[in-house]
């Protein structure tokens, strides 16, 4: 207890000394009140599946990982563990280069655009950071949003395809290369079967033609 109240002083000590608005005190408060009150409750139970948008409290981290309460998408669920991409408000004049299918699709970006227009569960343009993929644990959801993506969707692979190129680009390239032979080797049978039928319908007319002829020697030597 003695070193945990040295180590607040200290804590409260650099808060006073960066001053801090209020806005991230009122969230870093915020933070600390929700890790103290749920991290020794039981798991939630609730189905939790990819593609929803959830509003996570995503506790306080270092510059540039993503702190706080904001939504997030879920890629990936395991047991009570998430793998979430955070979301956030989209400032273009901060944020000029994001990556969008549409608008933007030869961009590097890390930040996926999420256009208002085609996502019900934004009120304005938002940004799907690929490159910050968070393991939390299910505790950390306040609230389910409204929408979602749908994982069948074009939208939500890209967003897959992506996040594995910035993480694993080799696995990638690997799985697409083997895709590829895949596809070719199909196409191979694919011909060579085609080629089979056309012989086998070749072979059954010369069985009938020799059937024919044999029938008509017969006829002659009777």
């Amino acid at each position: 207890m003695e070193e945990y109240l040295k180590a607040q002083s200290k804590t409260n000590e650099i808060i006073i000394g960066n001053t801090f608005s209020s806005d991230e005190l009122d969230r870093f408060s915020k933070s600390d009140f929700r890790w103290a009150d749920n991290r020794k409750k039981s798991f939630r139970q609730r189905a939790v599946k990819k593609g929803e948008i959830y509003q996570f409290e995503f506790g306080k981290n270092f510059i540039p990982e993503m702190s706080y309460e904001h939504r997030g998408l879920v890629i990936g669920v395991k047991q009570k563990l998430l793998y979430v991409l955070p979301i956030f408000s989209h400032d273009p004049a901060k944020q000029t280069d994001v990556y969008h299918p549409v608008d933007h699709p030869k961009s590097q970006s890390d930040m996926f655009l999420l256009k208002s227009s085609e996502f019900s569960f934004i009120s304005h343009d938002s940004l799907l950071k690929l490159n910050d993929i968070r393991t939390v644990s299910i505790n950390r959801i306040l609230y389910q949003q409204s929408g979602r993506i749908d994982p069948s969707s074009d939208t939500y692979k890209e967003i897959e395809t992506l996040v594995l190129r910035k993480y694993f680009p080799s696995f990638l390239f690997d799985y697409e290369q083997n895709n590829k032979t895949i596809e070719l080797q199909n196409s191979q049978i694919s011909s060579m079967t085609e080629e089979k039928d056309i012989l086998k319908t070749e072979n059954d007319k010369l069985k009938e033609e020799i059937d024919s002829l044999k029938k008509q020697l017969n006829a002659k030597q009777d």
